[in-house]
């Protein structure tokens, strides 16, 4: 196969693996063993019994229980199915005035002990809302941070957070002491924008100092809620975004200027929900600068584009239709939108944070954001809706609920006994959630839109989302599915439904036409990515109908353009009209989404056009790839240089001040970046045509500042071998380098045969390429 179909095939494989994978704990950050809630005990838990690896001192379970028992029973009961969720009801229970706080625990060989545990009472129907247990478990864990002084790490002081949220004011008082005697809370606090600044920092200072601000009216935050936010605003890259870090205009090459790149992956959600949220409640606390402003538009535009759509991914890429949120990233944007006005989002992103209640414990490197905010997040579409996901949740806040008053973090780091994530406070994570029946401060629902507020059978089966089993589900179901309004179950059913026989066919073509806009993006995608081309193929004109009415929504357009591409030969009477579509203008497509689906649509539907006689009018191809190589989005420049990788030299002049200003790479207004392959494609085009310079472009990029080393590496040994014994001259630089071990060894090795067995071919310069015809 072609080796640039197949990185067309590869991508979007990726695609899909992120549209359809959902996120997952990564295995390096995972702990066998579990906390056992305020009994003071950790084990290895299975369906029907758990062993016990290790006693806190202090603790309950001192002197009643040691490491090597094994728990199989709880409260009189046997485990039947699930041991940390009837331990946790088990433990509930003995917490009430009639459980007196004792928790019986059967271990094997027919023993059993009592713990004695603190009664805190019974939750209510309505909890965290109006409920005597839930104002016990908030004093309790307020006064350990209090005396504990554990506020956070760094300029995450989350437990200060969870202070300012009970709003009374004796913890208040403790918050004000320390942020007045805070280093990053001084009037005077600056930042230095040529360096990249830690956006975890910036954002939840910006949060907690704005509530701070927004609660008790105290003006001494105002200058470090202005320095925080603007050094943020200032920091962001071109398109809008941050990573670990903010863009420091002296580093990652950015010469200087503001809004340059970003190091490393670069962007990333994770930081950039919570800093936009940050932005959004400086505004709202009366700072006012032009680089916030613009920053808060470009992030909504951004962000927009998500609604209805599927969940946040890690950075700039498409949005996953499986997974409801990913580690809290969607819920900090429901937050993030209702404090912006935005019904529309908070909404949507609000019910997404509700179907999540069963993924608490995935998140990429651990799952404590899933914790801080997706309670938070849920808690926008109602008191109804929180109560609900509470139900659902609170077993595992009661396991991680510790005998002290703090709370345990089963994930990434175990010092001194505790459960931790990387020195955050666990304590005020919980806090805040149990906080929200109190709405003091507006991440916990000060001020929310009540016309938005889900209610009775809505919050029920919202709830249910899930545990929805769509594999079990009839054809009929499936079909029906089509039509929900959550794209994880209208992608999870036409998956479904696809692999059976297609005897829904004439239904679902007929839905093209006259579906409803969620019915229809679902008929469309019915035909998209691995569906057989004979299938595809006798929806054709159905397809391209709707792919070539101007009038028809741009995702649409772009999912029918993607899905005729999957029919293969069939389908290259339509190349014509794709081509159409990306040269046209679209307003309305203000992030170029439909010009990278179409790009990425072509690149699969033919790799080299001109074996196959599709550039029948140059102008208009080149207009289209000309325009794709100019796009935002890497991976839209990489497929309009695939569209142009076999092209003859005396087409070259067509794209050659474009192929200068990739390898270059000096823009940056970017919005993503962080791979090499754009500057990959730019390079083949130069090495397939023998153009020189291309050798050194590799090496250029390779030594730029920025970018992740593994990627340059790969782009190195996806160029080279091209050059074959005319990139002999690199050998010396290349041996120096000396992979000869690792993950890269073998490639590295082959490209270095392939450059020494290989013969020179005679190379034409840039400015005579130019001049061929």
């Amino acid at each position: 196969m072609n080796n640039n179909h197949t990185r067309t095939l590869i991508h979007i494989f990726i695609i899909a693996l992120a549209v359809f994978g959902g996120s997952t704990l990564n295995a390096r950050f995972y702990h066998a063993e579990h906390s056992l809630g305020p009994t003071g005990l950790y084990g290895i838990t299975s369906a029907t019994n758990i062993k016990i690896v290790k006693v806190e001192d202090k603790s309950p379970g001192v002197g009643k229980i040691k490491a090597g028992d094994v728990i199989v029973g709880a409260g009189g009961k046997q485990f039947e199915k699930d041991t940390r969720t009837e331990l946790a009801d088990a433990i509930d229970a003995a917490e009430t005035d009639a459980g007196k706080g004792h928790l019986k625990l059967m271990l094997d060989g027919g023993k059993s002990v009592t713990l004695q545990l603190k009664v805190l009472g019974s939750y209510s129907a309505t909890a965290p809302y109006r409920c005597a247990k839930t104002d016990a478990i908030i004093t309790q864990t307020a006064d350990y941070i209090v005396k504990s002084k554990k506020y956070g790490r760094g300029g995450m002081n989350i437990g200060l957070l969870g202070l300012l949220a009970t709003g009374e004011d004796k913890y208040i008082e403790v918050v004000k002491k320390v942020i007045h005697s805070a280093a990053w809370a001084k009037p005077n606090v600056k930042f230095d924008l040529t360096k990249n600044n830690k956006v975890w920092y910036l954002a939840y200072t910006t949060i907690l100092l704005s509530e701070y601000y927004l609660l008790t009216g105290d003006k001494y935050v105002l200058p470090a809620i202005e320095a925080n936010a603007i050094a943020a605003a200032k920091g962001r890259d071109g398109g809008g975004m941050w990573g670990h870090t903010t863009a420091g205009t002296e580093q990652n090459d950015n010469k200087g200027t503001l809004h340059g790149r970003l190091p490393g992956y670069a962007q990333m959600n994770c930081t950039s929900t919570p800093m936009y949220l940050g932005l959004i409640l400086a505004d709202k606390s009366g700072v006012r600068d032009p680089e916030i402003q613009a920053a808060i538009k470009q992030l909504h535009t951004f962000y927009s584009s998500f609604v209805g759509r599927g969940a946040l991914p890690y950075g700039v890429h498409n949005p996953f239709s499986k997974a409801y949120d990913d580690n809290g990233k969607g819920a900090s944007l429901a937050l993030a939108f209702a404090a912006g006005g935005d019904k529309k989002g908070t909404a949507f992103f609000s019910r997404m944070a509700v179907a999540a209640n069963k993924g608490l414990e995935r998140g990429h490197t651990g799952h404590f954001f899933n914790q801080l905010w997706t309670g938070l997040g849920a808690n926008m579409s109602g008191p109804e809706a929180s109560v609900a996901f509470f139900k659902e949740t609170r077993w595992l806040q009661t396991l991680n609920r510790r005998w002290d008053g703090n709370f345990t973090y089963d994930c990434c780091s175990y010092k001194n006994g505790i459960y931790t994530y990387r020195g955050m406070s666990d304590a005020g994570a919980h806090l805040v959630n149990y906080c929200l029946g109190r709405a003091k401060l507006h991440i916990t629902g000060k001020g929310a839109d009540k016309s938005i507020w889900l209610k009775g059978k809505a919050v029920d089966d919202t709830i249910a989302l899930a545990s929805l089993d769509i594999s079990g589900m009839s054809n009929k179901e499936l079909f029906a599915a089509f039509g929900h309004e959550m794209p994880q179950v209208r992608g999870g059913a036409l998956w479904t439904l696809r692999s059976k026989n297609h005897s829904y066919l004439p239904q679902i073509n007929k839905m093209i036409k006259n579906g409803t806009p969620e019915e229809r993006r679902s008929a469309v995608g019915y035909f998209g990515y691995k569906c057989p081309p004979e299938i595809v193929k006798q929806a054709s004109k159905d397809l391209a109908d709707v792919m070539n009415n101007k009038d028809e929504d741009f995702y649409l357009r772009a999912s029918a353009a993607s899905a005729l591409a999957m029919s293969g030969i069939s389908a290259y009477p339509y190349y014509q009209d794709m081509l159409k579509m990306i040269a046209d203008d679209q307003p309305k497509d203000k992030l170029g989404h439909l010009d990278e689906a179409v790009g990425r649509g072509l690149s699969f539907l033919c790799a080299d056009p001109f074996k196959a006689g599709l550039v029948k009018d140059k102008k208009l191809f080149y207009t289209a790839a000309r325009k794709l190589i100019d796009h935002p989005r890497q991976s839209g420049r990489g497929s309009g240089l695939t569209m142009i990788e076999h092209m003859p030299i005396e087409d070259f002049h067509y794209v050659g001040d474009k192929i200068k200003y990739i390898v270059t790479d000096l823009d940056r207004n970017y919005h993503s970046y962080h791979g090499q392959g754009p500057r990959t494609g730019a390079i083949t085009v130069l090495a397939n045509l023998k153009i020189e310079g291309g050798i050194k472009h590799a090496f250029a990029a390779f030594d730029q500042e920025g970018g992740k080393y593994g990627f340059k590496i790969r782009m190195l040994m996806a160029v080279l071998p091209k050059y074959g014994g005319s990139a002999k001259h690199a050998l010396p630089r290349l041996e120096k380098m000396n992979i000869t071990t690792g993950r890269f060894a073998k490639q590295w090795g082959a490209m270095i045969k392939t450059i020494e067995t290989g013969d020179a071919s005679k190379m034409v310069s840039f400015d005579e390429a130019m001049k061929a015809r």
